[in-house]
């Protein structure tokens, strides 16, 4: 399981990089927030997150083997959408672990729940690879390599899809695009409602 970032070079080229998720981060995705997954139709993609490439919000790849997770910092914490070789999509929302976060209502659950000591794996899925991007410091920290071209292609595969769809988002909502970014949102919000809380064995290192 292996980040991957597009970074624009002092010569304005452009490489991409590829870094391995620490192993607790890896099973935080893989074990707990990958069984919550729900099926994702291209209709409900062009109508909802495909918005988010065009919000501030902070966000990663992860490459692992035929799937491309796309982890976005997102009320009601984490947004997730799994893209396969085949085609085919899903997608989650993990309510964070911070109460409050995102301005949300402090839950009565949520600060029972939480655990100001536990990693935040949240986070880390988003910012280990958001940071790396416009800091070479945290490539080297992280250990950020230029990838393979293998890789690099099978990064461009799992999106074609969805990169096909934005070329056509384009087109069709050129003129009206502040009315179906609106929907978009609205659509997310209510999709995603409160989200998925995770039990606490999924904050504690494996």
């Amino acid at each position: 399981m292996q980040y991957l970032i597009q970074v624009t070079e002092d010569n304005d080229e452009e490489q991409m990089y590829a870094a391995p998720v620490a192993d607790d981060d890896a099973r935080y995705l893989k074990q707990y927030v990958a069984p919550t997954l729900q099926p994702l139709s291209m209709p409900d993609y062009m109508h909802g997150p495909a918005v988010l490439l065009h919000t501030f919000a902070r966000f990663s790849y992860i490459l692992d083997e035929q799937h491309l997770y796309w982890c976005i910092e997102w009320n009601p914490g984490l947004l997730v959408l799994r893209f396969a070789v085949d085609g085919s999509m899903g997608w989650t929302a993990i309510r964070s672990p911070v109460p409050g976060f995102g301005g949300q209502e402090e839950l009565e659950a949520d600060v029972l729940a939480y655990d100001d000591d536990a990693e935040n794996h949240q986070r880390n899925l988003v910012f280990t690879a958001w940071n790396s991007l416009f800091d070479k410091q945290y490539r080297k920290w992280y250990a950020f390599v230029p990838a393979t071209q293998a890789v690099a292609a099978r990064h461009e595969q799992l999106l074609q899809g969805v990169n096909t769809a934005g070329e056509q988002l384009q087109q069709r909502y050129a003129d009206t695009f502040e009315a179906w970014a609106k929907d978009c949102r609205q659509r997310i919000a209510d999709w995603a409602g409160e989200g998925v809380r995770l039990g606490p064995d999924a904050y504690t290192s494996s």
